[in-house]
């Protein structure tokens, strides 16, 4: 390769990042973090399952593992279930087809990484019980019409359509295995990330599929930034009940709620928590919840057409700040707040108030900037959700070859070429960073610090592709 080629390419590469729009900081931020941060699998290889057997092995496995997920996973098992999951023949005239659902039980030192907008896990949850240095992104979650059964609620089915597996929850983590010394009982290091979850948006499945991600018992350093939460009914919750006494310390950054019609947006029961530059967005029931004993650094939000956006109970003594947020359309405010555009409202009635105190100040714990209020709708409905980490890379010197492909998705940069191909990494300054060799068609390479990247593909001794790498 000449390499007059290769820095025209390059920068050809760094105009085409500096004119785009200007893409949000996708880094880790938040109490995830927080002692040594959380890094999943980076330790381990990179795998790509194709079957829900392989997905289980790699998600319950001891080793750690980077996980790449590249489209949907069901566990395969047909069968038919009625409106309220239960199963019945499929000659019903309610009947509707689906499979039997499953829950993974996710072991320490993993990431689950979302390629694309295909990453699909239908009727599959996750459990972390006692985990830890967990990384969850890019992928979407439902239970819709996962088969289940009710004895006092609702458990999933296994595919015998007689055992449960457990509880309907998209993602559950919890730190309350009586086989382990209750010392060591805690789920920490966690970070989900550009995610999407829902259900069925019908008021009458409000106790049917139960969260949408759950946190209870002892749970440090979490990070929850850029998720989709919609359709359903109770979405979130932080602590499973007044005897949670755990202090749970969680981010919340950049998430979208939009047409939840229950509660839990999330629910709030000790701990520390930091919610900014979130979007709750036409939900109808009961917003964010400030129970017993929490405190709650609520800055930059917009709050759009919330029947009770936010608010507590007062014999609880749950307390937050309100800084610098937005409430528009709403029908319920705290004291002291109103609405941006003059809708009429009603103050929350004093036994649903909240202290305005909060005993910790985030700044001081970890680096972040927070947005103008005003900008998190734009921005939120734009950047949260699957498929927004993915930078399909553009040739700008030789067109792809038929059968070569360079695709980024969080820290890892994945091509798929000739078996005979070399691949050279190049940092944005020129300086070649590393070199490859292609086998077996396809490679996937762990960058550690983002940034902008050139990957060349060479073949033969002549250069087949070159495209920028954005990596998030």
């Amino acid at each position: 390769m000449k390499k007059t080629h290769f820095f025209l390419s390059l920068i050809l590469a760094v105009t085409v990042i500096s004119g785009m729009a200007q893409t949000p900081d996708f880094s880790q931020i938040g109490f995830a973090t927080l002692n040594g941060g959380t890094t999943g699998g980076a330790a381990g290889q990179t795998v790509t399952p194709t079957t829900f057997e392989e997905l289980k092995q790699y998600v319950e496995s001891d080793l750690p593992y980077t996980i790449l997920i590249t489209k949907e996973f069901t566990t395969g098992v047909t069968t038919f279930v009625d409106e309220t999951g239960s199963i019945v023949d499929a000659s019903a005239s309610d009947a509707r087809p689906t499979t039997f659902g499953a829950i993974l039980k996710v072991k320490s030192n993993k990431t689950l990484l979302g390629v694309g907008d295909q990453a699909f896990f239908n009727r599959i949850g996750l459990v972390i019980q006692c985990q830890s240095n967990i990384i969850i992104r890019n992928i979407k979650f439902t239970m819709t019409d996962v088969p289940a059964t009710r004895d006092g609620e609702y458990k999933i089915l296994d595919t015998d359509g007689v055992t449960t597996v457990g509880d309907p929850d998209c993602i559950g983590i919890q730190a309350d295995a009586e086989s382990i010394p209750e010392a060591q009982r805690i789920s920490q290091h966690i970070w989900v990330d550009h995610c999407e979850f829902y259900n069925e948006a019908e008021a009458y499945h409000k106790d049917r599929y139960d969260g949408l991600l759950d946190t209870k018992n002892n749970v440090q350093n979490m990070t929850i930034s850029w998720c989709v939460f919609h359709d359903h009914s109770k979405a979130m919750l932080s602590g499973k009940g007044n005897s949670d006494e755990y202090n749970r310390t969680v981010t919340y950054h950049h998430n979208w709620f939009h047409n939840i019609y229950g509660s839990r947006l999330p629910l709030l029961r000790f701990g520390q928590h930091h919610y900014y530059n979130n979007l709750m967005e036409n939900c109808a029931g009961d917003g964010l919840n400030l129970r017993i004993e929490t405190n709650a650094y609520i800055e930059g939000c917009y709050f759009l057409n919330c029947k009770t956006p936010v608010f507590g109970k007062a014999s609880e003594k749950g307390q937050a700040l309100l800084i610098d947020d937005i409430f528009s359309g709403c029908s319920k405010l705290p004291a002291g707040c109103t609405n941006l555009d003059g809708a009429k409202f009603e103050y929350l009635k004093a036994d649903n108030e909240f202290e305005r105190a909060c005993n910790f100040t985030p700044s001081e714990l970890y680096d972040y900037t927070a947005d103008a209020a005003e900008n998190v709708p734009d921005m939120v409905r734009q950047w949260a959700g699957v498929g927004k980490l993915v930078t399909e890379t553009t040739d700008y010197v030789a067109p792809r070859h038929a059968d070569s492909r360079i695709f980024s998705a969080g820290n890892v940069l994945t091509v798929e070429a000739p078996a005979d191909a070399q691949l050279r990494l190049f940092a944005a300054n020129g300086k070649q960073m590393a070199a490859y060799r292609v086998e077996g068609g396809r490679i996937d390479v762990q960058i550690a610090r983002t940034g902008c990247y050139v990957a060349v593909l060479e073949q033969n001794g002549k250069q087949i592709a070159c495209s920028k790498v954005l990596i998030h």
